[in-house]
């Protein structure tokens, strides 16, 4: 029983291992998420402050920041917008030491101005495991966050499900939250889509086979907690 044991868990770690060996060779990313609360009447102005603000400045290469309106979320969930910082990790902290200006200053005075305080936040994270980057850029995307108490069992779950769903499937990547986590919340899966459609129509199953990797998803995970989700749409990016 105990050399069963030690099998199983050598195997589990191999699987870790192949993961992120994957993760090297498909380029993953660091991200930081700027969560905005926009009063309905200061749509326009935050945009076009936005807008103007990020077409105007040098952007690292490597690097991509993009505007999403949340359509579909919780009652607790108090944003109306996300600020997307995605690329290397070296791209990201070029981007921050150039932050120390007088036109940053302005920028950040206006932009607070503009937005209500309750429901700011700031988080950040990588990616562990992306498929379909070609895909990377769709305009409709869901996040999925969870609290995470077996990462190996999850992530090997998860790659179980994609084998199925890959090829049907938009961009997709798993992850970790690193900074500014919210009650407890350690992974993510997030799901781009070409149009609300296709996201409306998530988790319908196409044929007997998507069915059974469904189910059996759900059974692997089912010790899980499923925290929350949202559904974002991109307004306008930058690079």
């Amino acid at each position: 029983m105990v050399a069963k044991k030690i099998s199983s868990m050598n195997k589990h770690f191999l699987i870790l291992i192949s993961f992120f060996t994957l993760s090297v060779s498909s380029q993953n990313i660091t991200w930081q998420n700027v969560n905005l609360n926009v009063p309905f009447e200061n749509t326009d102005s935050v945009f076009n402050l936005i807008d103007g603000f990020y077409s105007n400045i040098d952007i690292p290469d490597g690097l991509r920041v993009s505007l999403w309106s949340i359509d579909y979320k919780g009652s607790s969930e108090k944003a109306t917008h996300v600020l997307n910082f995605s690329g290397s990790k070296e791209a990201i902290s070029d981007f921050e030491s150039r932050k120390l200006s007088p036109e940053w200053d302005a920028y950040i005075s206006k932009l607070n101005s503009l937005t209500n305080r309750d429901g700011f936040a700031v988080t950040a994270g990588i990616t562990l495991v992306r498929y379909n980057l070609d895909k990377w850029q769709q305009p409709i995307a869901q996040a999925h966050q969870w609290k995470v108490k077996d990462p190996v069992k999850f992530i090997t779950a998860f790659a179980d499900l994609m084998s199925v769903f890959g090829d049907s499937s938009g961009y997709v990547s798993l992850g970790q939250t690193t900074h500014g986590l919210e009650n407890g919340e350690t992974h993510y899966i997030y799901v781009t889509f070409p149009d609300i459609i296709s996201a409306l129509d998530f988790g319908n199953p196409e044929n007997e086979i998507q069915s059974s990797a469904i189910i059996k998803w759900i059974q692997a995970t089912k010790n899980e907690e499923y925290t929350r989700s949202i559904t974002r749409v991109m307004l306008q990016s930058w690079e």
